[in-house]
């Protein structure tokens, strides 16, 4: 029985290291789905969407009935007088003379139910068609937000690659600058050395020391950046589970330069052609007010008067019920409608003269950054066999160092020229990561 809980006590402690080690790391693919997920800008864009929604069924309202019912309560404190020729009902009254009388009663009510139904309207059918484009729009919207955030993450999640192989090849060459030193030490303690060597390779070593420390806190500044693009708590730890030559060849082995592209998938593309839509349906908004519109109705009320307040009483109430069709028919504006239209349709031309230009753009972009990438890969590559060379010659100053064929102040050139080189190959791996990020914003990647 004891051991039924201990492997039941295991197996839950195992799975909660599990947990904890899974939450706080990612892989690229994990951060950007993280990202997507917990930013406030794709949740603005994904309510966008539940608002266009909405407006679709609001635009739809209009031509369905529209019902309201209303009341009226009158108190006539003074009944209005009439006054009237005697002679109208007295025809031997004298001229002039007149009679008064009260028109109405004290209490007056209605009760009215109107209904209202739009038959057609060329602007209302348009509105509609509006309506479902709008909805379309905020859709490529949101897929054009989570686009945006992958990237953001991406770029970052690079950035946070390369300031870890930064601090991964200075730190390799303070072990082996510490190493020479500590045995430059001993040889100056037994007098075979000078001090000033000695104090030579401790300068190198401070020197790397500070690198180091530096490319520390850039680890630690590009982590920070990291979570706020990934929306991920700045308070908590963050690991990521690709290296970064493991990432450069995954680029490397499905090379940008390969891909095929088309101008009409790019997201600028995209936003324009959509501009042109609604320059489109502002040309069909402008020639459906040249058609007449028509609507019915409806309206029937309950009347009663009285001079007592006994509406509820069994007293008579007098109905009143009116149905009928109005038509409005344009007949002339005096050229300002024809105008409006020609503007809209000039608009909507200049949409399309826009749309072929960022195509050209878009064409001469791509083959410049195609052209930009394979010149990085190519230096990169160039940079990364000079980081190879200059290490090679650093390790053999330090074996000439050691049997004493090497001065400490050549060995400090030969580190320095080893962290230039290494310096260099990080930037030039930079330029390769910022060239990918340029091509997927490109190809909408």
């Amino acid at each position: 029985m004891r051991m039924k809980q201990l492997l039941f006590i295991t197996t839950i402690c195992l799975s909660t290291f599990s947990w904890s080690q899974e939450e706080n790391t990612f892989s690229l693919a994990q951060a950007e789905e993280f990202g997507v997920n917990n930013s406030d800008k794709m949740k603005n864009a994904l309510l966008d969407i539940e608002a266009a929604k909405k407006r679709v069924w609001e635009t739809t309202a209009i031509g369905l009935p529209q019902v309201s019912a209303e009341g009226n309560f009158q108190h006539l404190i003074d009944i209005p007088t009439s006054v009237v020729d005697a002679n109208l009902f007295n025809p031997m009254a004298p001229e002039g003379e007149v009679m008064e009388f009260q028109m109405g009663q004290k209490f007056n009510t209605s009760l009215t139910f109107n209904v209202n139904q739009l038959l057609f309207d060329g602007s209302y059918l348009v509105g509609l068609k509006f309506a479902k484009f709008w909805n379309e729009m905020n859709a490529n919207n949101a897929e054009r937000t989570k686009a945006e955030i992958k990237a953001m993450v991406r770029e970052a999640y690079y950035n946070v690659l390369v300031a870890q192989k930064n601090l991964e090849l200075v730190d390799s060459i303070l072990v082996s600058t510490e190493k020479l030193q500590k045995e430059t030490k001993v040889l100056f303690e037994n007098g075979f050395i000078l001090k000033e060597d000695a104090d030579q390779l401790m300068l190198a070593v401070n020197r790397v020391k500070i690198s180091k420390q530096t490319a520390a806190r850039q680890v630690e500044i590009a982590k920070n950046l990291l979570k706020l693009q990934m929306g991920y708590d700045l308070e908590k730890a963050i690991n990521l589970t690709e290296t970064m030559d493991e990432v450069l060849g995954g680029i490397l082995a499905n090379s940008p330069v390969q891909q095929s592209f088309n101008p009409k998938d790019n997201n600028n593309y995209k936003m324009l052609s959509e501009q042109k839509t609604l320059d489109e349906f502002s040309v069909m908004n402008e020639k459906a007010k040249y058609y007449p519109s028509l609507g019915a109705f409806l309206t029937h009320s309950q009347n009663a008067f009285r001079n007592e307040f006994n509406f509820f009483a069994d007293e008579p109430w007098y109905p009143t019920t009116i149905w009928g069709v109005g038509v409005q028919i344009p007949i002339t504006s005096s050229g300002q409608r024809i105008m409006k239209v020609q503007q809209a349709e000039i608009k909507v031309e200049q949409d399309q003269n826009q749309l072929n230009e960022v195509e050209r753009s878009l064409q001469f972009q791509q083959l410049q950054l195609k052209a930009s990438f394979e010149n990085a890969r190519q230096n990169m590559e160039l940079e990364k066999e000079n980081v190879e060379l200059a290490k090679f010659v650093y390790q053999q100053g330090l074996k000439k160092k050691a049997n004493g064929a090497l001065s400490s102040l050549e060995v400090t050139q030969l580190q320095n020229q080893l962290l230039q080189a290494e310096g260099t190959y990080i930037a030039s791996v930079m330029e390769v990561f910022s060239v990918k990020i340029q091509l997927d914003k490109l190809f909408n990647q």
